[in-house]
């Protein structure tokens, strides 16, 4: 994401989201079902941000399920920093946001 954000160049304003690294970090793609992805994604994303936007664009690399993007999406607004998401994926699934494990 740093190298897509210094080609764009874009001079926006940007929320930055820690991504929580621990002993027991599980990468997304390693996890097969989308109850466990969501819970993942619960527990792995907080939001270092403390201006509000009317609208905030979340751009991930690869989305497999959603439950990257929409769990950073619901913790932006339920923390009031921003009206309206909108989420953009370099690459996904076709399959209805079947989960995918490579890339």
């Amino acid at each position: 994401m740093k190298v897509l954000e210094a080609e764009l160049a874009l001079s926006l304003a940007n929320i930055k989201v820690l991504k929580i690294i621990g002993d027991m970090r599980v990468p997304q793609k390693t996890l097969k079902k989308l109850a466990d992805r969501i819970e993942n994604a619960q527990h792995t994303f907080v939001v270092n941000n403390t201006a509000k936007f009317k609208t905030t664009l979340i751009i991930d690399d690869a989305v497999g399920s959603g439950a990257s993007i929409n769990q950073i999406a619901c913790k932006l607004k339920h923390a009031r920093h921003t009206d309206k998401v909108i989420g953009f994926a370099i690459t996904g699934s076709l399959n209805d946001f079947e989960v995918i494990s490579e890339v």
